[in-house]
C-alpha cells in the first residue's frame, strides 16, 4: 500500500514522462533487450554484518497489531542507483569495508533489523522480532554490465531490476525470518546499485528510510574521518507504547490472516513484458493542478482537500484507470493508500520508533466518473474525503483493517508505496547522493512508487508497473493531461 531523472522541457506533457518518440524508441529497444539472453549479475561474496559483538543484549520484541497487518506480505524492495566511475576492484578495496564497518554501526541502533520474525516459545499465535547477539544481515556484493538496462526513467524491463534485489528467504528448518536482505551490484566504470529487501512487519517506511540515512551517514562521515559517537542514533522500539490491553486487536488481525501465506510474492519471477517507468510532476504542475481544483470546487460551491497529495494521486490514478484496459467503465475503481497514525496517540508516536504505525485507507469511485471530463475532480473528492476519514480514525477501528486490506487486494486496487515526505535522496554513503531511486515491490500489485524529487524542492517522482501498451495508454494521456487541465482554471 502500503507506501515511493532529467526533466526535460514540456512541450506536449506536464507530468514529465518520455516523449512520446523515446517511448517509441523504448519499446523497441526494450523488444530487442527482450531476445537478448542477459545473465544475472555474477555474485563476488556474501557475507553477514553484525552489530559490534556483545553491544546489543538479547531482546524480543512482541509485534504489535500494526506489525502484523504486515505479517504475510511482501518485503519492500527498494534499488539505490549511484554513478560510480571505477572499477570493482577498487570498490571491493577502497569502499566495502567502511560500507560494512557502518553497517555494523547502524545495526547498533537498529538492531532489531539483524534478528529474526519468530513464533514466540512455547505459544502458537504470538508473534516476535527476536534478536540474539551475533545474528546478522546478509551483504552480497555482486557484479553485472549493461547498465543502461536498468539505470534511468525510460521503461525498464522489470525482470532485471529484480536481479538487482535480495531474496529474504524464511529459514524454513527452524521457521525464522530474517527481517532485512541487502545487495550492492557493481557496474564497474558506471555505477552501482544497493538493493534492499525489509519485511515489512519490522517497520514501516518512515523506518527503513531512517535507517537508510543513518547508515549512509555513518559511512561519509567515517570516510572524512569524522569520529563517531558509540550511539549516534537514539530508535524507540518499545511496543508498550502501542495500546492493546487485552489483546483483542491483535487477535482480529491474526484471524484474518490465517490462510494468506501465499501473499508473499517476491519469490515469483516477473513477467518480462513488465516494465517499471518514472514519470514527474514539477512543482509548477503541482501549484496548476491546486488551482484547477479550487477552481472547479468554486464553481460547485463545495469545499475540497487540496494538498499535494490529494492533487498528485488523483491525476495519476485517472491515467492509471484509463492504462489499465481491462477496467470496465461499469465497474467500481479501488484505492488504497497507507494512513499515518501516529498522532492518533497521546503523546503522538515519534517518527523515531521502529516500528509500524500504518493502516489501510480505503476508498471507490465509478470508473464512468473517472474517466470522464471531470475525472480529476472527482478523483480528487473522493481522495480528499478519504483523507478527512483519517482524522476520524479510532484505535478500534483497527480490528477490521486487515479483512478490509485482504477484499480490497481483490478488486485490484490502485495504491502508492514511499511517500513525499520520505528523503530517499539524501541517502548519501560519501560517492554522491543517488541518481535514482526505485520501489521494485509496487510490481506485486497496482500501486505507485512516490518519491519527492531529486531535482528541485516540491516536485515528485512517479514511478509505474505498465506493459508496453498501458505505458502508451499512460503517456498520451499524460501528454494532454495538464493541456485539458489548464483550460480549467481559466
Amino acid at each position: 500500500m502500503t507506501i515511493d531523472s532529467p526533466v526535460q522541457d514540456l512541450q506536449s506533457s506536464s507530468l514529465y514522462v518520455s516523449s512520446h518518440s523515446d517511448i517509441k524508441e523504448s519499446k523497441s529497444k526494450v523488444e530487442r533487450k527482450i531476445r537478448m539472453a542477459s545473465s544475472p549479475p555474477k555474485i563476488i561474496e556474501t557475507t553477514h554484518v553484525s552489530p559490534p559483538a556483545g553491544s546489543v543484549p538479547e531482546t524480543s520484541i512482541p509485534l504489535t497489531f500494526f506489525d502484523m497487518l504486515w505479517l504475510t506480505f511482501t518485503p519492500i524492495e527498494r534499488l539505490f542507483f549511484y554513478p560510480f566511475p571505477l572499477s570493482t576492484s577498487h570498490f571491493t578495496t577502497s569502499c566495502l569495508p567502511s560500507l560494512k564497518s557502518s553497517l555494523s554501526l547502524a545495526l547498533q541502533s537498529f538492531f532489531p533489523l539483524a534478528g529474526n520474525i519468530r513464533l514466540a516459545p512455547k505459544t502458537t499465535d504470538k508473534y516476535e522480532i527476536h534478536y540474539t547477539d551475533g545474528d546478522s544481515v546478509a551483504l552480497t556484493v555482486a557484479e553485472s554490465d549493461r547498465c543502461e538496462e536498468v539505470f534511468g526513467d525510460h521503461p525498464r524491463q522489470l525482470s532485471k531490476l529484480k536481479s538487482l534485489v535480495p531474496r529474504l528467504s524464511k529459514n524454513e528448518s527452524d521457521g525464522l525470518q530474517p527481517v532485512l536482505a541487502i545487495q550492492v551490484t557493481v557496474f564497474p566504470s558506471q555505477g552501482l546499485v544497493i538493493g534492499t529487501s525489509l519485511h515489512h512487519s519490522a517497520c514501516d517506511g518512515i523506518g527503513s528510510v531512517n535507517f537508510m540515512c543513518t547508515w549512509a551517514e555513518i559511512c561519509r562521515m567515517s570516510n572524512s574521518k569524522v569520529s563517531l559517537a558509540p550511539n549516534p542514533v537514539r530508535i524507540e522500539v518499545d511496543r508498550s507504547i502501542i495500546p492493546d490491553p487485552d489483546s483483542s486487536l491483535y487477535r482480529a488481525m491474526l484471524n484474518d490472516l490465517s490462510g494468506t501465506e501465499n501473499l508473499d510474492m517476491s519469490g515469483i519471477q516477473p513477467d518480462q513484458e513488465i516494465l517499471l517507468a518514472t514519470f514527474k510532476l514539477k512543482a509548477e504542475h503541482i501549484h496548476l493542478l491546486k488551482e484547477v481544483l479550487l477552481h472547479e470546487a468554486a464553481k460547485r460551491n463545495v469545499t475540497v482537500r487540496c494538498s499535494t497529495a490529494v492533487v498528485t494521486y488523483a491525476f495519476v490514478w485517472v491515467g492509471y484507470v484509463k492504462a489499465k484496459l481491462t477496467i470496465s467503465e461499469t465497474e467500481d475503481a479501488y484505492c488504497i493508500f497507507a494512513a499515518d497514525h501516529r498522532q492518533l496517540f497521546q503523546p503522538p508516536i515519534s517518527e523515531n520508533y521502529l516500528g509500524n504505525c500504518i493502516g489501510p485507507c480505503v476508498l471507490q469511485a465509478k470508473v464512468n466518473d473517472l474517466v470522464g471530463p471531470d475525472g480529476f475532480f472527482e478523483a480528487c473528492r473522493a481522495i480528499g474525503k478519504a483523507f478527512d476519514k483519517v482524522k476520524r480514525v479510532k484505535i478500534q477501528d483497527a480490528k477490521d483493517w486487515a479483512k478490509i486490506s485482504l477484499e480490497t487486494a481483490g478488486k485490484k486496487p490502485f495504491g502508492t508505496s514511499g511517500s513525499i515526505r520520505f528523503k530517499v535522496y539524501d541517502v548519501d554513503f560519501g560517492w554522491g547522493k543517488p541518481g535514482k531511486v526505485d520501489i521494485v515491490s509496487i510490481s506485486y500489485s497496482g500501486v505507485m512508487a512516490v518519491a519527492p524529487s531529486r531535482e528541485e524542492q516540491g516536485g515528485i517522482e512517479i514511478g509505474l508497473c505498465f506493459t508496453q501498451s498501458e505505458t502508451e495508454v499512460f503517456t498520451n494521456y499524460i501528454e494532454g493531461g495538464l493541456q485539458y487541465l489548464s483550460t480549467l482554471r481559466n
